[in-house]
């Protein structure tokens, strides 16, 4: 695999935690009464919990910025996202859809859980995977096109990680419509 691949996904993943964890921070009363509606810690837990996942978060995104720091920031993403998509599973299975899932704006009114949700985790999880897996190939010297695939392309994957957000939120409130 090409050692840009994995300088894109770590990027990538580290701007999406830190943003993230600063709009959980900016916003943490929303972000605790998301932890607190997910019903899977008891309500005197809910507020070190919520504490615990914000900086689990941060220190992930700067330990994913360090090349030394690089996997072992990975793999505690990994297990945030693991965490998370299963607290999500969870509430989906018990039919408890209607709660932020806390992972992204908190301002703005969420349309609730959905399995899409899941998924765009486990997308994730892939895009992890190029961080994680060991290149293959020895570090090869990088040139400016390397630096312009590098720009582009985290770019791309941020603006197509949004796009799935935004697709993902409609199509929530769409089918809350139709049950209208």
């Amino acid at each position: 695999m090409d050692p840009i691949l994995g300088y894109v996904a770590a990027a990538s993943l580290c701007i999406l935690l830190l943003a993230s964890g600063l709009e959980k921070i900016r916003h943490f009363s929303l972000f605790e009464a998301a932890v607190s509606a997910y019903r899977l810690v008891p309500d005197v837990l809910v507020r070190p919990v919520s504490g615990v996942f914000i900086v689990t978060e941060l220190s992930a995104a700067l330990l994913l910025l360090w090349p030394s720091a690089r996997v072992l920031g990975a793999w505690v993403a990994v297990a945030l996202l693991v965490v998370a998509t299963a607290a999500m599973a969870i509430n989906l299975l018990r039919g408890h859809t209607d709660v932020s899932c806390g992972c992204g704006s908190l301002k703005d009114q969420s349309a609730g859980l959905s399995w899409w949700l899941v998924l765009r985790n486990l997308l994730l999880l892939v895009v992890l995977s190029a961080v994680v897996v060991p290149v293959s190939q020895p570090e090869r010297a990088l040139g400016w096109v390397d630096g312009l695939t590098f720009f582009g392309a985290t770019l791309a994957l941020l603006g197509m990680y949004h796009a799935l957000n935004l697709l993902i939120e409609s199509h929530s409130k769409l089918q809350k419509l139709k049950e209208i």
